[in-house]
């Protein structure tokens, strides 16, 4: 049996750092004088750095069997349906935490083992979409539906 491998490719530090002047409301030109390049390779680097995001994050819903619904590589989010858990669930990227997913769930973070870094990895999603954090306290399956809340919310107006 052969199987196709799609080779996936990270964004390059170059084409990070301009998707994330553009995630943060730059405009391009606003863009190119930062950088010190031309308006057309910020163009051509956001469509690449978009593309590679999607394919990541489409590559990780492929090997956790979600059925995607929605796929966005400027805003790095997917949505779908995960077929192991019969939940929702949500995959984000960012340039700190990489792609991390998060599944529909009322779990009790306060005996979980994970709660710390769990509580980082979303506060860190928050800084890096500049979303401002209401309450320092709430556990992480409260952050993160405020989390998707908010990128749906952008999801939306796009």
């Amino acid at each position: 049996m052969h199987y196709f491998r799609q080779k996936i490719k990270y964004p390059t530090e170059n084409q990070l750092k301009i998707w994330e002047l553009k995630r943060n409301q730059f405009k391009q030109k606003e863009i190119a004088d930062k950088r010190k390049v031309t308006i057309g390779f910020v163009s051509r680097s956001l469509s690449e750095a978009n593309r590679r995001i999607e394919d990541l994050l489409q590559s990780v819903a492929n090997g956790n069997k979600i059925s995607l619904n929605a796929l966005n590589g400027e805003l790095g989010y997917a949505r779908g349906k995960s077929h192991m858990f019969d939940v929702m669930a949500y995959i984000t990227f960012s340039p700190k935490n990489g792609v991390q997913v998060w599944y529909e769930d009322k779990g009790d973070c306060v005996s979980c083992e994970k709660y710390s870094y769990c509580r980082e990895v979303i506060q860190q999603e928050f800084k890096e979409r500049n979303i401002k954090l209401e309450s320092q306290s709430l556990q992480p399956t409260l952050l993160i539906e405020r989390l998707i809340i908010e990128i749906e919310k952008r999801l939306e107006e796009e």
